[in-house]
């Protein structure tokens, strides 16, 4: 299965996401699209930390859904680790990892 999130925008586009990134951050969101290397997230919620240190929020978004906080982000291609359809609960079987291509460097995400 191709893991590369750019080449799965078909599947991930419209639908709740989890994204964990580099810099320890998860975002739980609407996959938009992909701009000038950046992933296009909207209506999403923000956690400080990987998705093993927020399991118990995943798990609420799951069964209460997100409560999202921001309007739209744009996170660096570069930065992503892992990412998968929320409903798949990727912190409890490992899906979502993907390599990144080799050069490829964090920058951060930005809030609009």
């Amino acid at each position: 299965m191709e893991q590369d999130p750019q080449k799965r925008l078909k599947e991930f586009h419209g639908k709740t996401c989890v994204v964990e990134t580099k810099l320890d951050q998860t975002f739980i969101g609407r996959c938009s699209r992909f701009e000038n290397d950046n992933l296009i997230m909207v209506d999403l919620d923000h956690l400080h930390g990987g998705w093993d240190k927020n399991i118990d929020k995943l798990e609420s978004a799951i069964n209460m859904g997100h409560w999202p906080v921001i309007k739209k982000v744009f996170i660096p291609k570069p930065d992503i680790t892992r990412m998968e359809l929320l409903v798949k609960k990727p912190w409890e079987n490992g899906v979502g990892e993907w390599k990144q291509e080799p050069g490829a460097q964090a920058t951060g995400a930005a809030a609009d």
